[in-house]
């Protein structure tokens, strides 16, 4: 149930803070892109990465606090499914250019963060 717990924890936090981020970025860009939800994402794709090399390989972290920042926070924090939807829209609105620049930025550059997260977590 401890990690139940960690796991829900980590979710509320991580959803609250990816709310609040994105829409700030948002708010203070004004662009008719969604680049609040792409910068949150990169941000998540890097500190995943980090996480898995600094927390679970360096440390010996328990199960229920890998649950709360892992699973939980990260996976609150990251969006891929308003990803999905804000891609559908662009292509439904015939945004063809910001849908590919959402989508590659996304994948592409989220899976460097990713590898540039994970390297740094395993020098420190």
């Amino acid at each position: 149930m401890g990690i139940i717990i960690s796991v829900a924890l980590g979710g509320a936090i991580g959803s609250v803070l990816r709310f609040i981020l994105s829409k700030l970025i948002q708010d203070r860009t004004g662009i008719d892109f969604p680049l609040g939800t792409l910068l949150v994402n990169l941000l998540g794709a890097f500190l995943i990465g980090f996480a898995f090399a600094y927390f679970v390989e360096r440390m010996s972290l328990s199960p229920e606090v890998r649950a709360l920042f892992i699973t939980g926070f990260l996976g609150g924090f990251t969006t891929f499914s308003t990803f999905s939807y804000e891609s559908y829209n662009l292509l439904m609105d015939g945004e063809l250019v910001k849908f590919i620049l959402y989508t590659l930025g996304t994948n592409g550059v989220g899976l460097f963060m990713t590898l540039l997260g994970y390297n740094i977590g395993r020098m420190l």
